[in-house]
């Protein structure tokens, strides 16, 4: 039988001064004391001044999709905050692959609120709209113990007070988007992994990730929602490569 550590160990290991002693933060970056992300490598983030239509790559404002670009199944924008460069890559990294939630919780701290302000265009599109976080495989969230994009969600959502919800699943694993280089291979790693779990015709929504590549995630998703009736589908990702 395993034993337990007693009550009062546990609450000194997790008392939030003496896990910093125990465990302290590093800079992702440079190696600094004291935090994941120090003032000087703050300046590592770097905001993205305009967005894009996915589809053809120009310009558009909030990353609407143009309309000549638009698709029977595709997506109806793509915005994106953040420019997914090395520092940006190493902080995700270890959200995802050391589990340390703590790191995300200390970039949100650091986000300039000026800068993902364009954000609340959501708010003034005139139809009830859904947030729903791109889910992952129930064995992959049992194995991490939590959805990144379900954690961004939260963060947007102190900006926008929308609906969350979990109407989409995924229903196949998949390799990790950043082990396929090509796309075709990552295509194929993501299609048809999707479907809707509840009624979701004439509903709009609004789907978020970690990182946009590609786009095939999020593309993908949004297919399968649109397949299902969904009226429109828009994606919100932190970082953009």
């Amino acid at each position: 039988m395993k034993r337990l550590l007693p009550l009062t160990i546990v609450s000194i290991i997790y008392h939030p001064m003496l896990k910093d002693i125990l465990f302290p933060r590093f800079c992702l970056g440079c190696g600094f004391l004291g935090s994941y992300i120090c003032l000087d490598c703050q300046k590592k983030l770097i905001y993205l001044k305009q967005d894009k239509c996915l589809y053809c790559k120009k310009q558009s404002p909030f990353g609407l999709t143009h309309e000549n670009c638009k698709k029977k199944y595709g997506l109806d924008n793509c915005m994106s905050f953040l420019y997914y460069n090395d520092f940006l890559k190493k902080i995700i990294k270890a959200v995802k692959y050391r589990l340390a939630t703590e790191v995300l919780n200390d970039l949100f701290l650091v986000l300039k609120p000026e800068e993902i302000i364009k954000i609340n265009f959501f708010r003034k599109i005139n139809k009830e709209i859904f947030i729903q976080p791109v889910p992952l495989h129930p064995q992959k969230l049992k194995e991490r113990g939590f959805n990144q994009a379900h954690l961004l969600t939260n963060f947007f959502n102190s900006f926008i007070y929308l609906k969350t919800t979990d109407d989409l699943i995924r229903k196949k694993t998949t390799l990790a988007q950043a082990q396929l280089k090509k796309r075709k291979e990552r295509y194929f790693n993501l299609k048809g992994a999707f479907k809707t779990n509840r009624q979701v015709m004439g509903k709009s929504y609004i789907l978020v990730d970690d990182v946009l590549t590609t786009g095939i995630t999020m593309i993908e998703a949004g297919k399968a929602l649109k397949k299902a009736g969904a009226r429109a589908v828009f994606a919100l990702s932190l970082a953009k490569g």
